[in-house]
């Protein structure tokens, strides 16, 4: 399969010549008058974009990239922190930071590729074949950066990652280097990423592939970053072969080398695989170490794997854990279809506005004291029995995130449902839709406080019992409330309703659902 990979075209006589000496680079990134990371990626971005226009011996494109590398590594750690944790869609300065990575990672991508492409030309490739995995591990490593600025800002990478992708990894199988060792020679270790750590073509390869598959969209940000830190212990378990019968099918994708898509579980295949283009990416023991992971979290201990820090949040561990389990073995198939609807919706997002909101509803008043509560109007696009996905209207405000609580209430409505944010997807110009799991048609405001010694308000939402799908009542409240057995003294109903806490339902960044029982109740 030869090669033809994204890159820009060539100029025979460009107007500015490229410098490619490195102690010259390394003297003038010294020189740089500037602390900004905006200032500095604007000018990295274009040093390689001169750079990647031009026609440049290999030895000498690859040390000129090299040199820029480490500082384009630091610099997008520095940018991401501007958009990692915003609400969505982005305001400028978040979007600028990500413009800014995208373009560095897919410039320093080009550059690798073009090496590549000019060590595949030469005539004679006698001892090539390391400075040919150089140049794809590097070119892979910048490639699934690239893609990882589009998981963060919830757009879908553009079509041409994935055909780079496979033709990358088909050309080091068939150099014979899939599996050569290549140490990154980073000084900083602390701006180097995780997946950049890998030594081989092939766990790069399988990191990047099993990365598409977790569903991005369905992620916080923050969390795209601790799976991808956490597969980077486990990547080697996963296993690419050739198209082999399968006595079960679980575990399994199929990717198809000469396509430009990401990998396709193999039960949804349509028609049988075409051995001559498709390989096997099996994921079976690499979920039987999460598994176990998992196991251990349970029982309160750190997994033996090293993969996760004593130190670190295992509820919040034990929830992605399960997470990745389900979306690498054999992913839930919809339940119900959804059909299109055209109409507006009202919409608040945060406990604390929808408290302020439903509770401003029950005094007969259609406004909250609070303009933090004021609802915004988003467009209905599509409905089924357990969810929605909505698009926002251009003057909603922007305070989406995934894994968020949302309140909704459609035109003639008079109560809130209440549900979770499951997906996000921008577009340009500030389009957004989200995707929304309802979780209960209605639902009561009250002030909590732990019982017997409150001295704290905490502000809950009551959902009703659903008899029909078997749904017992329930409460939200911010997350941290929740421990088993503790109890919780509220007024409802002109009632002093004194509970106990008796089982965490669904847990978010933002607030937990649990089922409780009545201890006592006072008329009041």
């Amino acid at each position: 399969m030869a090669l033809n990979l994204n890159i820009p075209g060539l100029s025979e006589n460009p107007v500015f010549i490229a410098e490619t000496r490195p102690q010259r680079i390394h003297q003038l990134l010294q020189e740089l008058n500037t602390q900004d990371p905006i200032d500095i990626a604007t000018h990295l971005h274009n040093e390689l974009e001169t750079l990647n226009r031009q026609k440049v011996p290999s030895s000498q494109r690859v040390q000129a990239l090299d040199c820029y590398r480490e500082l384009i590594v630091s610099v997008t750690n520095a940018l991401a922190d501007e958009y990692i944790d915003a609400t969505l869609p982005l305001e400028d300065k978040a979007k600028s930071a990500a413009l800014a990575c995208e373009s560095l990672w897919l410039e320093l991508g080009f550059g690798y590729k073009l090496v590549l492409i000019d060590l595949q030309n030469q005539l004679i490739k006698l001892r090539t074949d390391k400075s040919s995995a150089l140049a794809i591990k590097r070119a892979i490593h910048a490639i699934a950066q690239y893609a990882t600025v589009y998981y963060h800002t919830y757009r879908a990478p553009p079509n041409h990652v994935w055909s780079d992708l496979h033709q990358l990894y088909f050309c080091a199988a068939k150099l014979g280097i899939l599996n050569t060792a290549i140490q990154d020679d980073a000084t900083n270790k602390d701006h180097v990423s995780d997946a950049q750590h890998l030594a081989s073509i092939e766990d790069l390869y399988k990191h990047t592939l099993l990365m598409s598959l977790v569903q991005p969209p369905h992620l916080r940000q923050r969390d795209i970053n601790t799976i991808a830190a956490y597969l980077g212990h486990h990547v080697g378990k996963a296993r690419i072969t050739a198209i082999e019968h399968l006595e079960n099918s679980s575990g399994a994708f199929i990717i198809n080398l000469t396509s430009d898509t990401p990998p396709t579980l193999y039960s949804k295949l349509k028609s049988a695989p075409n051995p001559d283009s498709d390989i096997l990416l099996h994921t079976i023991d690499l979920i039987r170490d999460v598994h176990a992971d998992l196991s251990n979290l349970q029982s309160g201990k750190a997994p033996e794997s090293g993969s996760i820090s004593p130190d670190a949040n295992h509820n919040d561990y034990i929830e992605l854990l399960t997470y990745l389990i389900t979306n690498w073995g054999v992913p839930p198939k919809r339940i119900f279809n959804r059909s299109a609807k055209n109409e507006d919706i009202d919409v608040v997002v945060d406990i604390e506005n929808i408290h302020n909101v439903i509770a401003a509803t029950q005094n007969g008043s259609l406004a909250s004291a609070s303009t933090n509560a004021t609802p915004s109007h988003w467009k209905i696009l599509n409905i089924s029995a357990t969810g929605l996905s909505i698009r926002r209207h251009h003057t909603a405000e922007k305070n989406i995130k995934v894994g968020g609580l949302i309140g909704l209430r459609g035109k003639n409505e008079s109560q809130w449902s209440i549900g979770i944010i499951k997906w996000a997807n921008c577009g340009t110009r500030d389009r957004l839709d989200i995707g929304i799991q309802l979780i209960a048609p209605n639902a009561e405001s009250s002030v909590a406080q732990t019982f017997p010694h409150g001295n704290s308000n905490i502000n809950i939402l009551i959902l009703p019992e659903i008899t029909a799908v078997k749904q017992p009542a329930s409460i939200i409240a911010p997350r941290r409330t929740y421990i088993d057995g503790r109890q919780l003294l509220y007024k409802h109903h002109n009632k002093s309703i004194q509970i106990a806490l008796s089982k965490l339902i669904q847990r978010t960044h933002e607030v937990e659902r649990f089922q409780f029982s009545v201890v006592n109740e006072v008329n009041i």
